[in-house]
């Protein structure tokens, strides 16, 4: 079996380390638009040869860059026969656009995997970055149900956990779980000052990990799923001013009730 990653970032090059050494992949050819970092993956043994394009003789290829360009290479790579998945995390304006484009392969299995870092590239690569994460996979009808049985075994094989879900609902849901937090912790940040720095601890560090992240990468989602994501902020503003409320009123008991209500929700949530 062989894999051709396009994209060697931390998902692509982590999905390559992962299936190599849980034997799903024998080898890994790696298309990646920045030479530096395709260079970065071939000297860390992450893929075994960097092409221009996908070759016609793989047996599957992962879409691992950035969400805006799956469409394109869904669409590119309609007659391939083998198997495509992704890895972007918003769904159902990819699809449209690939219908809008030429249609869906039947051999495309839409996914993405709910796992990550602050870090990117090659380096930050993992083999187990998957093990016990989930994975939510988003089939089309137009999918091929053999095609979507093989994904989410390899899934499996790297140690995830694979759930199935509509692509509108994903996106509803991840712009909670995923887009939001990140975009809070980015307008957070731009309060930050110079002033500040010296004067952290754990607290700032754990809710701003994840303002470390990607520009490039973070800018096309919010693109992509704006309207999930732009009510999801009329839900977070509607809970900043009750927070605003019960402190300008002095409310204790109030403001108590709200932080356990917090607490409970997050109850069951891993650290």
């Amino acid at each position: 079996m062989r894999l051709a990653v396009v994209g060697t970032g931390l998902i692509g090059s982590s999905f390559a380390l992962g299936a190599r050494r849980a034997g799903v992949f024998e080898s890994v050819v790696g298309i990646e638009p920045d030479a530096g970092r395709a260079d970065r993956a071939l000297t860390l043994g992450v893929i075994d040869a960097v092409a221009d394009d996908v070759p016609a003789d793989v047996d599957a290829v992962l879409l691992a860059g950035p969400s805006h360009t799956i469409a394109d290479w869904v669409v590119l790579l309609t007659d391939h026969p083998g198997i495509l998945f992704d890895a972007g995390s918003v769904k159902a304006p990819v699809l449209a656009a690939a219908r809008r484009s030429g249609g869906l392969p039947r051999r495309f299995v839409p996914c993405h995997p709910l796992a990550g870092s602050e870090r990117s590239g090659p380096d930050a690569a993992r083999p187990d970055l998957f093990a016990d994460a989930e994975v939510i996979v988003t089939p089309a009808p137009e999918t091929d149900r053999e095609a979507l049985v093989a994904v989410a075994g390899w899934w499996q094989a790297l140690g995830a956990r694979v759930t199935e879900m509509g692509a509108e609902d994903h996106d509803r849901v991840l712009a909670v779980t995923s887009h939001l937090p990140h975009l809070v912790a980015f307008a957070y940040l731009q309060q930050i000052t110079d002033e500040h720095r010296p004067h952290t601890a754990g607290g700032f560090r754990d809710f701003t990990r994840i303002g470390a992240a990607d520009a490039d990468m973070w800018t096309p989602i919010f693109q992509l799923n704006r309207e999930a994501v732009l009510t999801a902020l009329d839900e977070l503003e509607r809970s900043l001013g009750e927070a605003r409320d019960l402190l300008g009123a002095g409310d204790a008991d109030g403001l108590a009730a709200f932080i356990r209500r917090a607490a409970a929700r997050r109850g069951g949530t891993d650290d």
